[in-house]
Order: structure tokens, then sequence, then C-alpha cells
């Protein structure tokens, strides 16, 4: 059985912030290419509740762990900030669009093991162009300053 493969979310890194500054984030999802005008969805990302903050240094990195949401291609989104009254735009993201197969031979009912991750290439953050390197496969990460 052939499938789309999955892509990753891109993760909001933000750099020289406190974590006070970042207990409550709200992430807007529009219809691409309409200029953030056609809304799709808005959830709030709220620290220890649906979204798990990993500390490196002078880093904050924020993964959504509900599985559903989170910044993906194929979407135009805004990541506000309250407690800095600040938005960041994000735009254009560009994946590729592999398929994968599973479901052959003697289990072929089995989902087990059907699962592969599409690479993102590149994306736009407040209108300027982000190449991600392909040869990184440590993450995709927007890197907020």
């Amino acid at each position: 059985m052939e499938f789309n493969c999955t892509d990753p979310q891109i993760q909001p890194a933000f750099i020289n912030f406190s974590l006070p500054d970042l207990d409550t984030l709200v992430l807007r999802k529009f219809q691409p290419g309409n200029n953030y005008q056609i809304l799709i969805d808005t959830f709030s990302l709220v620290y220890g509740y649906n979204a798990q903050y990993v500390v490196s240094n002078d880093t904050t990195t924020v993964f959504v762990i509900d599985g559903t949401h989170g910044i993906k291609a194929g979407y135009d989104w805004q990541l506000f900030i309250p407690t800095k009254n600040r938005i960041i735009f994000i735009s254009d993201i560009l994946s590729e669009k592999k398929t994968g197969t599973c479901g052959s031979g003697i289990f072929s009912m089995d989902k087990f093991g059907c699962t592969c991750l599409n690479n993102v290439f590149s994306f736009k953050k407040d209108n300027q162009l982000i190449n991600f390197s392909t040869s990184d496969p440590a993450g995709n990460y927007i890197f907020i300053r």
C-alpha cells in the first residue's frame, strides 16, 4: 500500500528569551499564499501542557507534543509571543513530497513500520528566505532572536 510521507514539524528555537517570556505562545495557521488573510486555526502552546521546552545554553526550543499541531509545510504561520507583543511570520515552507510503501507480504495489515518523513528545504521567516542544510539531520529549527 502506498501512502504520503509525513511533513516534520519545524521547531521554534528562541535565543536569549527567558522561560517566563515563552510561557504561552499563540500559533496561527493560514491558507498559504493569501497574505495571512484566510485563518484556518489558532492554538496556544503552553509550557508544560501541550508543549515541551528544552533549554540549552541561551536557546529554548519549543516542541509541540500533541502530534497534531505544529509548524509544518502546506500552510503559512504566525507565531505570536504575547509577553513581547511580537509576531513572527513563517511562509513558503518548501518540502519534498515523497511516498512510501508498506503492507506487503504475510503481515500486510500490520501498519508498524509504515512511516517516512519528508525533508524540509527552506522557508521564509519575516519574508527572509532561510535554507535548511540537507547534511544536518539534527532537526528543522526557526531561530528567533
